[in-house]
């Protein structure tokens, strides 16, 4: 404090800039409980001897306790020079430590403000850094974060959102709402906890107003106990009423990673001991593994000792997803619906989804596709091999006594069978393509949107079909003339297409139809050919 004192006067007079910032090590308890303490001393001297390397003449570098530095950044000229140290010393410590013949490794998370842009005293400067600080780990870790106003404004609202969670929680005014999961054969296997909370002037609000909150040091633990306290108590009631719903539970990394997050889930299992635990799923996102891979392991483990369910939630918004199917014991993956979304019109989207589905499959795994909205969707997801689906198609999520009467008039929409086999490569981008070729008609007759990528320049290329025959389909069949003649079929179809849209924007509705039974026809025999090709190897399909 009083170098920073000090610092802050000679800023003053010579017109520069001060950083002060707060730096902690992320992955620094995983080394001490893996190697020990002593380990954990060789580490932190090693990091020292790192930063201090970086550092210039006059910055001062101090330890505040446990894995957390302090630094005094004196006489920088503009802004650039923070970021060039910011950098530098986050790079220092990206590289791996040998520490007694064992590998090691930390990353550091940065958080830091500026004098005198931030016109502060010394102890608000240090809690401005800190305040920076936790907005880097929010972020994601191993990176700089630079206080601003912005920054500050969002850390008040912040501290109002746990105000408000903390107040409804101790009212008891949280509340569980639960959102049915649909098996692919048009069963009801078991709905998703999901909290909201009942305020007395803005009625329920959803957790997106406060779902930040809910991973608070202060607050994760308490609503964790309360939502597994309600939603195993609700389950326990539906057993009793002959409706044995599996519900799966949202856990936050901060609950799953404390010491008592077992005896909090045992304590809940021993309080219903006539729930079955399969009946219990817990569902954890990337954030938990990330933070501790080992510590995410064992305890997963330990719930299937338990006997209850592992779900990985969102899956696929996070970097570490195929990790998660390598390394994690889990019975479900859910397909984040940023994916499903779009999936009938983007061919990437459609190409992550069957991915996952087809993985997660071989694995043993059930894979459920959330955001599920129309007919369509269904009818494509199970094609590729879903199993399990859910989303406002099926329902909302509704009030706990208003599931048994959903599930009693529960009637899945009829779908026509499986014309390939789901575990094809080929079969879901066609099953795809036969429902764009619909779609595309029936926009004709004015009946639903113009689906994507058929009229664009250069739509060949980069619609479903075309991805994989400028793809996997050239490398398989490209030497067979077969092939060649499949191309140009395709670009036809497109032509057609385009054809049939300049009548139906000319307002010449029979043109238009005229042109989509043509396309539809076009479409019979391209598909009439690629099943002839493929059915000739059917082996390199």
């Amino acid at each position: 404090m009083d170098f920073l004192e000090n610092a802050r006067n000679q800023t003053l007079r010579h017109e520069r800039l001060l950083g002060v910032a707060i730096l902690d090590l992320d992955g620094f308890k995983q080394v001490n409980d893996r190697l020990g303490h002593g380990a954990g001393d060789q580490v932190l001297q090693a990091v020292v001897q790192r930063l201090q390397v970086q550092l210039r003449a006059g910055d001062i570098l101090a330890r505040l306790g446990g894995d957390e530095f302090g630094l005094i950044l004196p006489d920088l000229e503009r802004l650039d020079d923070l970021d060039g140290v910011s950098e530098r010393l986050l790079a220092a410590l990206r590289e791996p430590l040998e520490i007694d013949g064992e590998a090691a490794s930390v990353t550091g998370s940065l958080g830091i403000t500026l004098f005198p842009l931030d016109d502060s005293d010394a102890s608000t400067l240090i809690r401005h850094a800190d305040m920076a600080l936790y907005a880097a780990k929010d972020a994601g870790r191993d990176q700089f974060q630079l206080h601003s106003l912005a920054l500050d404004e969002a850390m008040r609202t912040e501290a109002g959102t746990r105000a408000l969670l903390e107040q409804a929680l101790q009212e008891n005014r949280l509340v569980l709402y639960y959102q049915p999961v649909v098996s692919s054969a048009g069963a009801v296997i078991g709905v998703e906890a999901l909290i909201r909370l009942q305020h007395p002037e803005r009625g329920l609000i959803p957790p997106a107003a406060f779902f930040s909150a809910l991973d608070h040091v202060r607050l994760a633990r308490p609503i964790g106990r309360f939502v597994l306290n309600v939603a195993l108590h609700q389950a326990a009631l539906w057993q009793e009423a002959g409706h044995p719903l599996r519900v799966s539970v949202n856990i936050s990394t901060r609950h799953l990673l404390d010491a008592r997050f077992l005896e909090d889930l045992q304590e809940m299992l021993a309080k219903y001991p006539g729930l079955r635990p399969e009946l219990v799923e817990i569902e954890i996102t990337e954030s938990a593994p990330l933070r501790d891979m080992l510590e995410a392991q064992r305890l997963l483990v330990a719930c299937h000792r338990l006997g209850v369910r592992v779900a990985l939630d969102d899956f696929g918004t996070g970097n570490a997803s195929l990790t998660y199917l390598q390394r994690l014991p889990a019975d479900s993956i859910k397909i984040d619906q940023s994916f499903v979304r779009d999936v009938i019109d983007d061919p990437k989207d459609l190409a992550i989804v069957t991915a996952v589905i087809t993985a997660s499959r071989m694995l043993g795994m059930n894979v459920i596709a959330e955001g599920v909205e129309t007919a369509d969707h269904v009818d494509l997801l199970v094609k590729t091999g879903c199993n399990h689906l859910q989303g406002y198609f099926f329902s909302k999520p509704i009030p706990a006594e208003d599931v048994p009467a959903w599930v009693a008039h529960f009637r899945p929409a009829p779908r026509t069978k499986d014309s390939l086999h789901p575990l094809n490569i080929l079969s879901p981008i066609l099953e795809g393509h036969i429902l764009r070729v619909q779609k595309f008609i029936g926009a004709l007759r004015q009946e639903n949107p113009f689906p994507a990528h058929v009229i664009e320049k250069d739509a060949e290329e980069y619609c479903h079909l075309g991805l994989w025959l400028r793809g996997e389909g050239k490398q398989r069949f490209g030497a067979t003339p077969q092939f060649m003649r499949l191309l140009t079929r395709h670009e036809r179809l497109h032509q057609v297409a385009r054809v049939a849209k300049l009548h139906f924007d000319a307002g010449d509705a029979d043109g238009a139809m005229e042109q989509g039974k043509l396309l539809d026809m076009e479409n019979g025999l391209l598909l009439a050919e690629l099943l002839a090709m493929a059915g000739e190897s059917r082996d390199n399909i």
